[in-house]
C-alpha cells in the first residue's frame, strides 16, 4: 500500500528482468525448471508480444507458487537498489516496477525494495499451482490516443500510472535495458538506460549507466 503521508511529485519506473534483477526471471525459471529449449523455441518464432506473453506463460502450467518464489529468490537485486529508491522516495518520488513479468514476481520485488506499486501481467494461480493461463491487463494495450503503435506496451502502462498521481510527463524517470523498454524510456521526461542489452535502448535514452549501479541515475532526479 501507498504510504498516504507522502507527497508525490514525480514518479520513477523500473523495468525488473536485468535491471533490478540482476538475471531475467523466466530465463532463470526455465534453468532451474527444466524449459529453457522451449523458451527459446517460443522467444525466436517472433510472435507478437501478447501471443508470445501468452505462450510463456503456458509454459507454467503446473508449478507451484513456491517454486515461482524460490526462482526470484535465487536471483541478486542490484546491490544498491533499495537505498536508491530510498532516496529517490526522500526526494518526493513514487517508485514502482513496470514489467512484462508476473505480478506475483514483481511484488516479490517491489516489497523487497520497499517500492510503492507494480505493474504486470496476472499468471492465474489455482490451489497454489499456476494453471499455464494468463491475464494482460488492458492498460498495456493500445488504445485510440495511444502515443505508440505497439499492440502491447509498456509506455501504455506507464502513462496509465502516472495520470493516477497526477504526474506529468515530463516528471517521469524511467529506467530499463531492453528493446521492450524503448518506447517507454523515450516518452518518459528522463529516459535512462541501465546496462542497455541493444544499441537501440542506448540510442533513445536521455542518460546511459553502463555500471551495475543505480546511484548515477540521483545526479539526474
Amino acid at each position: 500500500m501507498i504510504k498516504p503521508t507522502r507527497t508525490f511529485e514525480k514518479m520513477a519506473i523500473f523495468d525488473m528482468d536485468n535491471t533490478l534483477l540482476q538475471r531475467s526471471f523466466i530465463y532463470t525459471a526455465a534453468a532451474t525448471l527444466g524449459f529453457t529449449d522451449a523458451l527459446r523455441n517460443i522467444v525466436a518464432a517472433g510472435y507478437p508480444d501478447a501471443v508470445r506473453t501468452e505462450k510463456i506463460a503456458a509454459l507454467l502450467k503446473g508449478i507451484r507458487h513456491e517454486q515461482l518464489i524460490a526462482v526470484v529468490e535465487s536471483i541478486p537485486v542490484v546491490e544498491d537498489a533499495a537505498a536508491v529508491v530510498k532516496e529517490l522516495q526522500q526526494k518526493g518520488y513514487v517508485c514502482g516496477i513496470i514489467s512484462d513479468s508476473y505480478t506475483l514476481i514483481t511484488e516479490y520485488v517491489k516489497n523487497k525494495l520497499k517500492m510503492d506499486f507494480s505493474c504486470a501481467n496476472v499468471l492465474e494461480i489455482d490451489d497454489n499451482i499456476a494453471t499455464g493461463a494468463v491475464y494482460i491487463p488492458h492498460n498495456f494495450r493500445r488504445l485510440q490516443n495511444s502515443d505508440c503503435q505497439h499492440d502491447y506496451c509498456k509506455c501504455n502502462m506507464m502513462h496509465h500510472i502516472r495520470s493516477q498521481f497526477a504526474i506529468d510527463t515530463a516528471d517521469v524517470l524511467a529506467i530499463g535495458d531492453g528493446v521492450n523498454d524503448i518506447c517507454m524510456l523515450s516518452r518518459a521526461g528522463t529516459g535512462v538506460a541501465f546496462n542497455a542489452t541493444h544499441e537501440s535502448v542506448n540510442e533513445v535514452a536521455d542518460v546511459i549507466v553502463g555500471e551495475r549501479s543505480f546511484r548515477p541515475v540521483l545526479e539526474y532526479a
